[in-house]
């Protein structure tokens, strides 16, 4: 009886009432629950690790290589280190984030946790924004201000590089859109598709298209699509000369952020469960 009553206790503890109204009803709740997934737990730090190995050490190898054969100056040294650096962000936590982020809510609809979560007094909407809440903090923090982080320590003290830090941050502040342009298209085909194939296979395939494809298509579809991206962000943090339409694709990615936003909004609102 002692158990069955501190039990209750602790539930009561545990449990929060939700007097809010309108789409944000269970907001707080349910994004405590998605950052504790992330921080309450050790995947933030398998995350973490899983980053710094790739970004910091392929950027580590250039660095330290280039250094050492002396054919570059200090400053072509470091254009070569900071291009690198952005390009890889892109790339390898643009399809990583895909990869991580396809089962969030497709995973939820197969086991019935979604329908579970929809019969408490939690809105469709604020499941969606808890989600990409939650996404935007942990990846945020594990793979990009973590590697950047120690990017700009190895660039003081490891081999010291002239690395402009506003400049730099300002193509930073690219890749951060161009990541979250994957990671609300991946949010999006979640709420669309019930397979986790789809996801992978569009975001993933976007990305890679834009690698080798991107060059072989008329200019209004790239400025329509993330590709020019990473070539905006390393020209700003290098203080390169840009074409004359270099902002466009950051509206146009803005805006598709938006859109994919709205469509999984109204697409999870109409899901039946």
């Amino acid at each position: 009886m002692a158990t069955i009553a501190q039990t209750q206790v602790e539930e009561k503890e545990l449990l929060q009432p939700v007097t809010a109204r309108g789409w944000w009803r269970g907001l707080g709740n349910l994004l405590r629950k998605e950052l504790g997934e992330w921080f309450g737990t050790k995947k933030w730090l398998i995350q973490t690790l899983i980053w710094v190995l790739i970004i910091n050490g392929i950027t580590t190898i250039v660095m330290v290589t280039e250094s050492a054969e002396g054919a570059l100056t200090n400053v072509e040294l470091a254009n070569e280190v900071v291009g690198t650096f952005l390009q890889m962000l892109v790339m390898v936590v643009g399809i990583g984030l895909v990869v991580s982020v396809q089962g969030t809510i497709v995973g939820e609809k197969q086991s019935g946790t979604a329908a579970w979560v929809m019969s408490k007094p939690a809105s469709r909407p604020a499941f969606i924004v808890a989600k990409a809440m939650a996404n935007i903090v942990g990846f945020g923090i594990t793979a990009v201000i973590i590697p950047t982080t120690i990017f700009l320590l190895e660039t003081r003290l490891l081999v010291p590089l002239p690395v402009d830090i506003a400049p730099f941050l300002a193509g930073l502040a690219v890749v951060a859109l161009s990541l979250l342009f994957y990671l609300m298209l991946a949010l999006m085909l979640g709420t669309i598709y019930n397979s986790r194939g789809p996801i992978t296979g569009i975001g993933v395939g976007l990305l890679l298209a834009g690698l080798f494809v991107s060059g072989m298509v008329p200019q209004v579809i790239q400025l329509a699509t993330p590709w020019l991206l990473p070539d905006v962000a390393v020209g700003l943090a290098l203080q390169q000369p840009l074409p004359d339409v270099w902002f466009v694709p950051l509206v146009v990615n803005g805006f598709w952020i938006v859109v994919f936003t709205a469509v999984a909004l109204w697409r999870f609102a109409r899901e039946e469960f």
